[in-house]
């Protein structure tokens, strides 16, 4: 059974994890932003058609360590979402039970 402290704990943990929420989003939308940059930075350095170019751009290491990056950045900002979403549904457990506790339910 969710206990008050486990409600505290997790709304604590929220409070916490709101700036770390918010610079991990941050940084994951402003790196898959600049996906197309570092492709075309990289599109200008070549020579050739225009195919070539594209396919080179996108095979070169500066593109895909980018994408890397973005990855990195995703996987760090899913954990931190996935944690704050399993917190609220704590929180929104607890207050279920204790209203159906007040109410004489359980």
């Amino acid at each position: 059974m969710i206990q008050y402290n486990d409600a505290a704990a997790a709304l604590e943990f929220l409070v916490d994890t709101d700036e770390e929420y918010a610079r991990a989003k941050t940084l994951y939308d402003a790196l898959s932003e600049q996906r197309k940059s570092i492709a075309a930075i990289e599109y200008g350095k070549l020579q050739g058609s225009a195919a070539e170019k594209t396919q080179q751009a996108l095979a070169s290491q500066p593109y895909q360590a980018h994408l890397q990056a973005i990855r990195d950045a995703q996987l760090e900002f899913e954990l931190v979402r996935n944690q704050r979403l399993t917190k609220q549904a704590i929180i929104e457990m607890w207050r279920s039970v204790n209203s159906a506790r007040q109410k004489g339910n359980i």
